[in-house]
């Protein structure tokens, strides 16, 4: 079987030859020959014959429909979590509860390089409404849904829709505008993502807390329809270069590795441990997969992603760029909601809204370099300035992040961090784009979201790590060292990752855990008052508050003596009578008794039965009243300790947060040099005003 002819850059089509579907270097018919494949004549830029494009007032409105399809798309990777409390309280299924989002993850990465090989294949005007109706429907059935599975597998269905959205939208653009006029255009659209990923999260909870929380899926179905009518209005046919077939078994063996290796970068660390069985499983299956994914790419007459396209310098740097570009955008904007929230005093509820100033920076940036894309026609210089930007950032903010850095510090620099990453967000984009031709879009667009998406899911799983075990370190570094021992039962809630954490709440929690172990050692549970005793959270004060054996041995103890007299006083000992007489505590009963002792021997021990009887009422009395006194002082003791501890908690934890997020930045800042590194080897070429010619049809493919 012959080799693929790599991908190359190849001028632009000259005019005369764009309209009548001659290639000049060949000097015949570009679909012309015995054994070419049946394929679509030339097209420009609205996927009409080159020339007869749409009309500009037609692209704009069609755009309108695109604009709105990534809005959602982008609007329900984060519309959900806020919502998820009410939606667990409902459908239950607590412990499938990050599920909801990993199926969706699951689905859009998966999505994202099939949907982009079938722009190439059909009409993109029939691909994008088909992605935007499959988002729609499994918007309405999750919904709908009836129990948490349901809601799972929907969310999956939504998933495939919203990765169909996301890698139509970026090829649609440049299917409808050449290289050097689409710079304005994502300059846009990337606003709009950053837009509404930020007000997601505060969305989800007014339509919660005021409607439902079915009305977070429900309300993509008005907006959607208004897209649906313009992509039905208004967009161009845009169709494919060439047909071929579609690769169904590289879209499987995509799945194959694709699917494990999200898996095991979700759970990891979280779920279950890096060295787990399970997690080294699926990396292993994610391996195995890869590698016959690539075999079978290689001997595909139709791969669902060529290979050959990591031959274009332009292509292989910018995705090993995004790579790492995606670990660092998503890792530096992940974990800042603990620090504002927990540090500097952010409501919980508002924490996606924390997010702002970055986001409005991220606007702005990326606005500013669509622009001048445009107007110089050059991108890597921006791409570099950006890159070696943020890496400065990153290591300002690692040296001077602290507790008592003032908050309009740390809102600059989440600001310039957001401005530098701006150009990022449409610009890579943009350089492949421009570095391949119309027939190859729609695998090299989606191949850029894709390598974003792994980067992104592998660097916030490493970097949780990261996090995770800096603030446990953290922890006993800055607790004293009468409280350090605590913090190994302290874990990183996964709420708190992104959010603040309620340390009075938890604090209380743990008295409340020790005191219910303090109850129940006290009622005399052998089990209880061993795990007290080696507890190290509990003082040695209070262990020594509660005696083995619990308050009935303690009573049984000081009321045992009293019965062996007793007994000893009825059968006539004069020293027993006598010291039973002495004590203050005897009841009345039992002091007439042993004063008047029965003569008859019958009656003798029937009165000590009685007595017997007496005593162990006494006995059950006061060890319920006993225990009732001592969990009252205990309680009240543990009280009166609460502000103090929560006080000193709050402060460490505070303190560990902060040196775990510098060292995430310090991590962050090593990715971002490597981001920079690839750049360096991103070739420097000149934003076309116009569509390079379409590659010939590989002799494997003719066949």
């Amino acid at each position: 079987m012959k080799e693929r002819q790599p991908v190359t850059n190849q001028p632009a089509e000259p005019a005369e030859a764009a309209a009548t579907g001659v290639n000049p270097a060949r000097g015949i018919p570009a679909a012309a020959g015995p054994s070419a494949t049946p394929s679509v004549p030339a097209a420009g830029p609205g996927g009409a014959a080159a020339g007869d494009g749409p009309r500009p007032g037609e692209r704009r409105l069609a755009m309108i429909g695109v604009m709105l399809c990534m809005f959602l798309g982008a609007l329900d990777q984060t519309i959900v979590s806020t919502a998820m409390p009410r939606v667990v309280e409902e459908l239950h299924g607590l412990d499938r509860y990050a599920w909801v989002a990993t199926s969706y993850l699951l689905a859009t990465v998966v999505a994202l390089p099939i949907f982009g090989r079938l722009n190439e294949l059909l009409p993109g005007k029939w691909v994008f409404i088909t992605a935007a109706s499959i988002f729609l429907a499994g918007s309405a059935l999750s919904g709908l849904s009836p129990s948490m599975d349901a809601l799972i597998a929907f969310r999956a269905l939504q998933g495939i829709g919203g990765g169909g959205l996301f890698a139509t939208s970026i090829t649609t653009i440049g299917l409808l505008y050449p290289p050097r006029e689409r710079g304005r255009v994502q300059g846009v659209f990337a606003a709009v993502f950053g837009l509404s990923s930020v007000i997601g999260p505060w969305v989800g909870g007014l339509l919660t807390d005021h409607l439902n929380w079915r009305w977070v899926f429900y309300v993509n179905m008005p907006v959607g329809i208004v897209a649906l009518y313009f992509l039905f209005r208004h967009m161009p046919l845009l169709p494919p270069m060439r047909r071929s077939a579609f690769d169904l078994p590289g879209a499987v063996t995509m799945a194959l590795w694709t699917v494990p290796l999200i898996l095991a970068c979700s759970w990891g660390g979280s779920t279950y441990p890096w060295d787990s069985p399970q997690v080294l499983g699926l990396f292993a299956l994610a391996a195995v997969g890869l590698v016959l994914f690539v075999l079978v790419e290689r001997r595909s007459a139709h791969p669902l992603f060529d290979l050959t396209l990591f031959a274009n310098p332009t292509f292989r740097w910018a995705v090993l760029a995004l790579l790492f570009f995606g670990g660092t955008f998503l890792g530096s904007v992940m974990f800042l909601p603990l620090y504002l929230v927990q540090v500097k005093g952010f409501s919980a509820s508002n924490s996606g809204l924390a997010l702002t100033p970055l986001t409005m920076g991220t606007v702005a940036g990326s606005l500013l370099a669509g622009q001048l894309a445009t107007r110089f026609g050059r991108y890597k210089p921006m791409l570099l300035v950006s890159s070696v930007a943020s890496v400065a950032l990153f290591i300002v903010l690692h040296q001077v992040l602290r507790v008592e850095t003032p908050l309009w510090q740390v809102l600059v620099l989440m600001v310039l961090l957001g401005f530098v990453f701006g150009p990022s967000m449409p610009l890579y984009g943009m350089a492949v784009q421009n570095s391949v031709s119309r027939e190859r879009i729609g695998t090299a667009s989606s191949a850029t979201q894709f390598f974003r998406q792994v980067g992104s899911t592998v660097a916030v799983a490493l970097l949780g790590t990261v996090l995770s075990g800096a603030l446990h370190d953290g922890m006993i570094q800055h607790l004293p060292p009468a409280y350090r021992a605590a913090t190994q039962s302290f874990q990183m809630p996964a709420e708190g990752m992104a959010g603040g954490v309620d340390m009075e709440a938890r604090v209380r929690q743990g008295f409340e855990q020790v005191l219910a172990e303090v109850e129940q050692a006290l009622q005399g549970d052998e089990q209880a008052y061993r795990r007290l005793q080696a507890d190290p959270r509990v003082p040695a004060a209070l262990k020594q508050q509660v005696p083995e054996g619990g308050i009935p041995a303690q009573v049984r103890a000081r009321t045992e003596p009293v019965r062996v007299a007793l007994e000893a006083a009825l059968q006539g000992d004069p020293q027993a009578r006598q010291a039973l007489l002495a004590n203050p505590a005897l009841p009345a009963s039992l002091r007439q008794l042993v004063q008047n002792p029965p003569a008859d021997p019958a009656a003798r021990q029937a009165a000590l039965a009685a007595a017997r009887q007496a005593l162990d009422a006494q006995v059950q009395t006061m060890t319920v009243e006993a225990e009732r006194q001592a969990m009252a002082q205990i309680r009240q003791a543990m009280e009166q300790q609460v502000d103090r501890v929560v006080a000193t908690f709050r402060s460490a934890f505070n303190e560990a947060v902060t040196d775990a997020l510098r060292q995430v930045y310090l991590y962050t800042a090593v990715m971002a040099v490597m981001g920079l590194l690839c750049l360096f080897f991103l070739p420097d070429q000149e934003l076309r005003s116009s569509y390079a010619q379409p590659e010939p049809v590989p002799a494997v493919a003719r066949e």
